[in-house]
């Protein structure tokens, strides 16, 4: 495979209601390679899990193309997405809702193997559940137990398990550790990478938590309001970010070394509605530098050096200490 293992295009999701719309994602485009974390960041209602659920088509969207392996995912009917799903995994926020607690972990792990037909007796399939809960660091032991006897980050991990069932080739992570300790968070993320290096996954990574999409992305793609700003390598982004906002945003993330100054970009007002959104660029009432321009005129996502994207008609690169 030369081109990328997913490729959004236009992507938009747009909620009907009596009086207008909820613009939740309006034109989002985007590539992932194999073997790539591209995370999606962004304030809350922002429209990031709405697009993460979109790109497996738990989501209809509204307008726009999704293309994995060079074929039109939205093109395809129930037999044939069924079968394409098998590379395509989701990892939910909350491990506490996304496991049945009536079903023991032996039978939510192999949920996905029993759905596709990918065990040819119950004994191939328990050797199989054993297997997938060793590589995130459970063991046989746990197989006839139920969610509720397990802590969150164990939880996430049967969770994980859950998704690798299938083999699959890309994986939408949702918040997966948000709900999690910071110290158990740590360790999901390293397992997570640690899975990627030894089966090639792709992830789409949401978050909020900057500090954990610095640790795990390759590219990091920034939302506001429906609309991506920003999109570029971690470390591009993060040490010289083009956006107002994503400059608001990283100013903002906690500096590790106490005695390091950061000036901190405050941004005026609140978060418009997404069924009520401004005129031009979204970000122009709160952004500091916006002018008459941005009032009137939608900016594209232009490049401004080696793939890095931003979607500003007067970003320029602005410093951030590492």
């Amino acid at each position: 495979m030369t081109g990328p293992l997913l490729s959004v295009q236009g992507l938009t999701k747009h909620f009907p209601l009596k009086t207008g719309q909820v613009k939740a994602v309006d034109g989002v485009s985007f590539d992932v390679a194999a073997g790539e974390t591209l995370a999606l960041v962004g304030e809350s209602g922002c429209g990031k899990s709405t697009t993460g659920r979109m790109l497996l088509r738990l989501t209809d969207p509204t307008a726009g193309s999704i293309a994995f392996d060079g074929e039109d995912f939205l093109g395809l009917g129930r037999a044939a997405l069924r079968r394409r799903r098998r590379e395509m995994q989701i990892v939910f926020q909350d491990p506490y809702a996304s496991l049945s607690p009536r079903n023991r972990v032996e039978d939510i792990v192999a949920e996905p193997l029993d759905v596709h037909g990918l065990c040819e007796s119950r004994a191939a399939r328990r050797e199989r559940v054993i297997e997938l809960l060793r590589l995130v660091g459970l063991d046989a032991i746990h197989l006839r137990r139920h969610p509720f006897e397990f802590s969150g980050g164990q939880r996430q991990r049967i969770a994980i398990a859950r998704a690798l069932a299938p083999q699959p080739r890309l994986i939408v992570a949702d918040e997966p550790v948000s709900a999690l300790d910071v110290s158990v968070q740590a360790q999901v993320v390293n397992l997570m990478q640690d899975l990627q290096e030894k089966f090639g996954l792709a992830y789409v990574f949401i978050s909020h938590d900057l500090a954990v999409v610095r640790h795990i992305a390759h590219r990091v793609a920034v939302m506001y309001l429906g609309r991506l700003v920003e999109i570029g390598t971690t470390e591009t982004l993060f040490s010289a970010p083009h956006h107002p906002y994503t400059q608001a945003l990283l100013s903002a993330a906690p500096v590790p070394d106490p005695e390091r100054k950061r000036t901190r970009i405050v941004l005026a007002g609140d978060v418009p509605s997404p069924a009520n959104v401004p005129s031009g660029c979204h970000f122009h009432p709160r952004c500091p530098v916006a002018q008459a321009i941005c009032r009137e005129s939608v900016p594209a996502l232009r490049d401004v050096g080696g793939g890095h994207r931003a979607a500003c008609h007067f970003g320029k690169p602005f410093p951030i200490p590492v």
